[in-house]
Order: structure tokens, then sequence, then C-alpha cells
């Protein structure tokens, strides 16, 4: 069952962080992720322009994946230059140009597996590079944006919260991340589209990235800084 997504966002009362004294090694740490994540405000391409800050991390959600009851995230990230987050989330839900988003690059690579299509080879190449110059085929390429759009706007939602310092936002998602990927039952479900990628890394860890899945996981402190982080995610959305 997925979030409800609107314009009001309400939103439950967020867990408190009663840990376990290391958050490696079990369910521990991905099931208080997803209780502090499901609690936060949810947004959908069309609600982008709503986030009330510039800087943080995106947790995303997929239709059909959940965990322990509750929408599994299935990607987790975040951007490096300051003040970029909305225009990050729109280069991946708006902005047809799958160079500029792996996620969206992901996405088609899974369409184009799928069906079989030898275009795939083009697709996975960075075609803006000047050594791939002119091998893309422009109308293949655009078509295989709309559906990739298409599926991204239908299938995903996602939730945002603020973490200005570039250091804190960058060790996060990977602690994030990696918290998931050692969790020995975060598993992708049956149906899910990822199951279908031609990224081996993708499919086992049942999530839409590839880096940050063996960095350091998170801390107890760490968790406690989500929380606080939650908190006053919650604090600005009221304002």
């Amino acid at each position: 069952m997925n979030q409800k997504t609107t314009n009001t966002m309400t939103t439950n009362k967020a867990p408190s962080a009663v840990l376990p004294e290391t958050m490696t090694g079990d369910s521990a740490a991905a099931d208080q992720l997803h209780q502090i994540f499901n609690s936060l405000p949810v947004y959908s391409w069309q609600t982008i322009k709503d986030i009330p800050f510039k800087d943080g991390i995106y947790i995303v959600f997929e239709k059909g994946e959940t965990y322990k009851g509750l929408p599994r995230i299935v990607r987790v990230g975040t951007h490096t230059s300051p003040g970029r987050l909305k225009q990050r989330l729109r280069s991946h839900f708006l902005s047809e140009h799958h160079n500029s988003s792996i996620f969206r690059k992901n996405i088609g690579k899974v369409i184009l597996n799928q069906d079989h299509d030898p275009y795939l080879a083009i697709w996975t190449l960075d075609t803006s590079k000047a050594e791939n110059a002119g091998k893309a085929d422009k109308s293949k390429e655009a078509e295989i944006e709309h559906r990739v759009s298409a599926y991204m706007r239908e299938a995903f939602t996602f939730c945002v919260l603020p973490v200005e310092n570039i250091e804190e936002r960058l060790r996060l998602e990977a602690a994030i991340i990696a918290a998931l990927n050692r969790a020995d039952d975060f598993k992708a479900s049956p149906a899910w589209l990822g199951r279908g990628s031609p990224e081996e890394i993708i499919r086992e860890c049942g999530m839409w990235l590839k880096q940050g899945l063996t960095a350091n996981p998170l801390t107890r402190d760490e968790m406690e800084r989500l929380a606080e982080l939650t908190a006053s995610s919650k604090g600005q959305g009221d304002s």
C-alpha cells in the first residue's frame, strides 16, 4: 500500500529513535528508516515545486513495493551543488535527458532489456560526450525517454529531508543505502521492474542505484540525527 500524496501533505507522528547499540547486521536499521521516512510528507513529480527547502536528501518509493507493510525505499539520492535539490528531482522526473540522470538511464535499460532491443548498447553510453557523438538515434531516444517518464511519473513518489551541509548529505546518503543493503529481509517483490535490469547489482540490491551499497552503515548517532532532521522537515512544511 503506497502513501497517499496530497497537496496538504499531512503526516504521521515521527517515530522516536529507540535503537539498538549497533545499527548493522540485521533489519533494525531498515525497519527504523522505513518508519522515519514514511512519516514524512510525500511528494510526486507534480509537487516538486512545493518542497520548502533547497538542500537535502530524497528518498524514493515505488508502487507495489513494500517493506513490513510500509512503502519500500527503492532509491536514495542527493545533490552536490548547493541549492539544487529541486533541480535534481526535476532532472529525474521532468527533463527527458537520461545522460543527466542515472535514475532515468537505469529505468530505460530495463525497458530496452525487456524488449530485447539492441539499442540498449547505445542507451548505456553517455552520448553527450564527444567520443559518442552521432551514435544516438534522436527519434529512438525520444521514444524511450517518453516511456521512462510515463513509468516514473506513475510509479514513484518520494519524501525529502533537509540537510544543508554537503559532507553530511553525502555521508547520510551512503549510510542509508548501506544500512538498507545490509538488511537480510530487505527484498524486492517478484514483480519489481528492476528484476529485469541488465545490471546485476540493481537486481540483487533491490534499489535503483549501484553506489553506496558497501559504505559504512548508519551509526546510532546518525540515526538519531535523521530523526532530528525529520522533525525539522515537518516544521518547515508547516511554516
